[in-house]
Formats: structure tokens, sequence, C-alpha cells
């Protein structure tokens, strides 16, 4: 019995803003469902759009994206991700604004599909910042 219970609460478990520090202020996305397999974060970052753009793309192309999509005059990137064990497709949205001391990266993962993601859109997320911040 207590294993059915661990194993219902992780599953429930998923992605939401509060698991990641920067919580989102301003962004120019959908605002999340309810459920717990989607997340949005703003970053702020020291250097310029352009460079923050630049950045992101090479992150994004280093990880198992089944497509890419980004457009340098509007700084925004988008990305499909495939779960390899079930099939479902995620998206990630990426837009990037100006600010008076460097940028600021807005970042958006979420599933298709389903209620709970298992935590692997906060996953994702920390792990493009994670990219983006070796490459600083």
């Amino acid at each position: 019995m207590a294993a059915a219970t661990l194993f219902a609460l992780f599953f429930l478990q998923g992605s939401t803003s509060s698991d990641l520090p920067n919580s989102p202020g301003d962004h120019p996305f959908e605002e999340c469902p309810s459920s717990p397999n989607c997340i949005i974060q703003s970053v702020p970052y020291s250097f310029d759009a352009e460079e923050l753009f630049q950045k992101a793309e090479s992150a994004l192309e280093g990880m198992r994206t089944e497509e890419i999509t980004s457009d340098s005059q509007s700084l925004q990137i988008e990305a499909v991700f495939r779960i390899r064990l079930f099939g479902f497709k995620d998206d990630v949205r990426i837009a990037i604004d100006s600010t008076d001391d460097g940028s600021i990266l807005h970042i958006r993962s979420a599933s298709r599909t389903g209620y709970s993601d298992l935590g692997v859109n906060r996953r994702r997320v920390e792990r493009i910042l994670n990219r983006i911040d070796q490459q600083t």
C-alpha cells in the first residue's frame, strides 16, 4: 500500500514554475494550465539580447530536439521535443527581451498531452539554462 501511495505522489508531482528560482514576471507566453506539466521561467542575463539569443540557440541545438525554428529578428525560438519512451511531444518557446543592463530570457516548456509530466519540463528548462550558463 505504501509503495502505491509513493508512486501516486511521484506520478502527480510534475513541473511548476515554483520549482525553479527567478519566478516568472511579465512574459510573452500563454499562462500554464493548472496541471503540473508546464513551466515558465524568466531569467536575467548581463549580456545583450543578440548574444543571449545565440547562446540559447546553441544550447537547444546540442539537445535532442525533433524540430527547431528560430527568428533572429524577433529573438524567439520554438522547439519540439519527443519523449523517447512514450512518444509524447513537448513544446519549448524562448523569447528574449533587451533590458537596460543586459537581457532577459523567457522560457516556457509544456507537455502537449497528459496531466503530469513527472518533472520532465522542469528538468529540461534547468538543462537549457545550465547549457547557456556554461557558454558564459
